[in-house]
C-alpha cells in the first residue's frame, strides 16, 4: 500500500527540491565533472572552469530561493512559485534522464536527478489528492518554472565572458 502525500504540506516538496539541488545534486555534479560534460555536450568553446560553473549555480539557487520565500510569503495566493520551484527540478532532471539514455552512460547529476522525479512526482500527488490543482495553476507554474531557468541564464550569459577572464 502507498501512503498518502494527502497530509503532507505542500511547502515541504519545493523546499526538499532546493535542500537535494544544494549541496547533493551539486557535489555530485562536481564529483562528475559536469562543466567537462557540458562543454562535449552543449559545443561550448571551452570547458568551464569549477569557480565559473558555481557561480552558474548560484544564479539558479538565488532563483529558486526567491520563489521559495514568495511562495512561503502567502502560500494559497503564491502557491505557482511553489509548484514551479517543483517542476523546474522535474527540468533539470530531463537533461540528465534523456542524455544518459542516449549516451548509453550516466550522466553528472542522474542519480539526484532522480530524487527530483521522487519530489516532483509525489507534490502533484500531493497537489492532485488535496483538489489544488486546476489548468490555470498548472500554465502559471509552468511559467514560473521556465522564469527559472530564463532569468538566471540571462545572468550568466550577461556576465559569463568576465567570468571566463577571472576563473579561466
Amino acid at each position: 500500500m502507498i501512503p498518502s502525500a494527502k497530509h503532507i504540506e505542500f511547502k515541504y516538496f519545493p523546499i526538499a527540491l532546493i535542500i537535494v539541488y544544494v549541496p547533493f545534486h551539486i557535489l555530485e555534479e562536481a564529483v562528475f565533472n559536469f562543466p567537462l560534460w557540458m562543454f562535449t555536450h552543449y559545443n561550448l568553446p571551452k570547458s568551464l572552469s569549477y569557480p565559473h560553473w558555481l557561480i552558474n549555480n548560484l544564479f539558479f539557487f538565488i532563483g529558486l530561493l526567491s520563489g521559495l520565500f514568495v511562495f512561503l510569503k502567502h502560500k494559497t495566493k503564491y502557491l505557482a512559485f511553489g509548484i514551479g520551484i517543483v517542476i523546474w527540478g522535474f527540468m533539470n532532471s530531463i537533461e540528465h534522464i534523456v542524455f544518459s539514455i542516449s549516451d548509453y552512460q550516466v550522466s553528472p547529476g542522474l542519480y539526484t536527478s532522480i530524487f527530483f522525479v521522487l519530489i516532483a512526482t509525489s507534490g502533484f500527488i500531493n497537489l492532485h489528492q488535496n483538489k489544488l490543482l486546476s489548468k490555470i495553476l498548472i500554465l502559471k507554474s509552468i511559467g514560473i518554472a521556465v522564469c527559472y531557468w530564463i532569468i538566471p541564464l540571462l545572468f550568466i550569459v550577461s556576465i559569463g565572458s568576465v567570468l571566463v577572464r577571472i576563473f579561466p
